[in-house]
């Protein structure tokens, strides 16, 4: 990967108007251009750009990002090689380094490594991070196996060390110090746990930041030219051997997970870094073994994110099961409770991802009525779609037509069918896009409709699920103003592809703050509502099972009165 400053170079000196104009005709549409897309059948003009910030996306086929993933594409060139035709007819001379250049990353990566580590040692700056450390489980040998870390509580601590040493800029590409407003430049991490992320030569490359209280709670390293998140694995050159041995993978969300598994004697677990898995992780995966267990709490393995990512993983030729644990239970909470052998045990328990998912919808809704059905069909049509497997898809249909209780053809052509009726109370582009949540919410963002500031009110980076987690943390940790040229440096190609999306599609509300708030209403308080009524159905349950009838009512009292506030929420989040 290039330097920052060579790619903010290239796109200040070339307009993305013209780059794209070599290879389409574009027309001027108010602020922006559009044409017919080149990367699809393209009957209307479908690809729109927008100069100012300069993106493109395409609404027919979903292709968007910046101008050197357009050159990509149409090209079907690396990104290097991109950056070399960009660069050159753009008159920028590239500082990107060679072999030897590249290795000082590598090393300030390493020496960035250990005085992290070496903090969390000293007698002083340490202490609330070894305390932290060792109540969660992890005593002395655990921190130099998997070389934890401790960044001070200071702005410029860091760059007070390395600065004079190595240059801000090479810091600032390394995602240690992060370009302010005003110019200033500032420490990434502070007052956080560091846990080092390594490549598969046990290379330091990366770190994740945990901060003991705020948002966010965790903190990744940015796209780096020594790091690119969507295609590593947390913990993959110390699990390696033990996935060959035992013949799958588990997949866990976080580091910690990794950790309490590996210290557990669990050890062919890796990390995804989150619940959005991308075809670079699958592909990395593949490379080692031909199944997997998706590991993640209750939450995190139903999110539209996590089941993406199990259909990627199947599209790269992984089996996939998921493996269900109890409620409020993570990997890393559930071995301390029930130890290794009921982990083994949940894990043995794992089903096919798509009965996960197919039983998920009929707990989610009501199946006996028909609007029941019709919300299962429209959550399964992407799921549907983007499965490979022709075997798989008819499986699904065949499955589901049973749930619902219709014939399996007539269910499989619904599945197979693009776009869906939409409702008029949901918030649309002008483009007929279909907006949902936490797409409405981080569009009023990356378009200056509301400000961070407000969201974060409510809502923080953690509570956004991937692939939109990725960018609702970019833009927390830039903060307002929100400049979206700065941001994109920050994400993976995916990500950006969704910021073209939403940046380009503007959403049309007659009443912004009203959006705003719905939205919201819908991100973070309509999910703790369906966990609360998710959690008293099983008290209920429980309670039906001892023959407590004065509990039994208590339940179903305060499962009535949430029933009636989720339905207030939700009429009031869709009016």
């Amino acid at each position: 990967m290039a330097d920052r400053a060579d790619i903010e170079a290239i796109k200040s000196r070339l307009d993305i108007v013209s780059v794209l104009s070599r290879y389409m005709t574009l027309t001027k549409s108010g602020a922006r251009y559009k044409g017919r897309c080149p990367f699809h059948k393209d009957d209307t003009p479908s690809l729109y750009v927008d100069p100012e910030k300069g993106l493109w996306h395409c609404f027919g086929c979903g292709a968007g990002g910046d101008m050197f993933g357009f050159v990509m594409k149409i090209e079907r060139i690396s990104f290097p090689e991109a950056l070399d035709r960009l660069a050159a007819e753009a008159g920028v001379k590239l500082s990107r380094r060679g072999d030897g250049a590249r290795a000082q990353l590598y090393t300030i990566t390493a020496e960035a490594a250990r005085y992290f580590a070496d903090n969390l040692r000293h007698p002083q700056v340490g202490k609330r991070a070894r305390d932290y450390l060792e109540q969660r489980g992890y005593p002395p040998a655990i921190w130099a196996k998997y070389g934890l870390g401790y960044a001070v509580d200071s702005w410029d601590a860091f760059k007070a060390r390395f600065a004079p040493r190595h240059g801000v800029q090479a810091l600032v590409d390394l995602g240690f110090l992060v370009k302010g407003k005003q110019g200033s430049v500032y420490d990434r991490f502070r007052d956080r746990v560091i846990f080092p992320i390594y490549d598969l030569s046990g290379r330091p490359i990366a770190f994740g930041g945990r901060a003991f209280a705020g948002e966010p709670k965790y903190l990744n390293s940015p796209q780096t030219p020594v790091f690119d998140k969507g295609r590593n694995l947390y913990g993959l050159s110390w699990a390696r051997d033990a996935i060959s041995t035992a013949g799958e993978a588990i997949l866990v969300e976080g580091y910690t997970d990794v950790l309490s598994l590996h210290t557990a004697g669990i050890e062919n677990v890796v990390g995804s870094m989150g619940t959005a898995l991308t075809r670079g992780q699958a592909d990395l995966l593949a490379r080692f073994t031909k199944k997997a267990v998706i590991a993640y709490d209750r939450d995190s393995a139903g999110s539209a994110a996590s089941v993406r990512g199990m259909g990627i993983l199947r599209n790269a030729g992984i089996a996939v099961r998921v493996a269900q644990f109890p409620a409020g239970e993570d990997p890393d909470s559930y071995v301390r409770s029930a130890g290794p052998d009921g982990v083994k045990a949940v894990i043995a328990a794992a089903v096919p991802f798509h009965l996960f998912f197919l039983r998920a919808l009929a707990a989610r809704y009501d199946l006996t009525t028909v609007t029941g059905k019709e919300e299962a069909l429209t959550e399964a049509r992407p799921f549907y779609q983007g499965l490979h497997s022709l075997p798989l898809r008819h499986e699904v249909a065949r499955q589901l037509g049973e749930l619902i209780n219709l014939p399996a053809d007539m269910v499989e052509r619904d599945l197979a069918r693009r776009g869906a009726p939409r409702r008029d109370t949901t918030p649309v582009s002008r483009e007929g896009i279909t907006w949902g949540k936490e797409e409405v919410i981080l569009a009023l963002l990356l378009q200056g409709k509301t400000r961070w500031e407000e969201v974060g009110k409510v809502a923080g980076p953690a509570d956004f699920s991937p692939p939109y987690h990725a960018v609702a943390e970019a833009i927390a940790a830039h903060g307002d103003p929100i400049d979206v040229a700065e941001i994109v440096l920050d994400l993976d190609e995916d990500a950006v592809q969704l910021v073209s999306k939403l940046v380009i599609a503007p959403v049309v509300f007659s009443n912004t703050d009203k959006a705003l708030r719905d939205a919201l209403a819908r991100l973070v308080r309509l999910p703790r509502i369906e966990r609360r009524l998710a959690q008293l159905r099983e008290e209920i349950k429980q309670a039906e099972a001892n023959g407590d009838r004065e509990k039994i009512d208590k339940l179903q009292q305060s499962y009535r009165a949430l029933v009636v506030e989720k339905v207030t929420r939700r009429s009031h989040a869709q009016g």
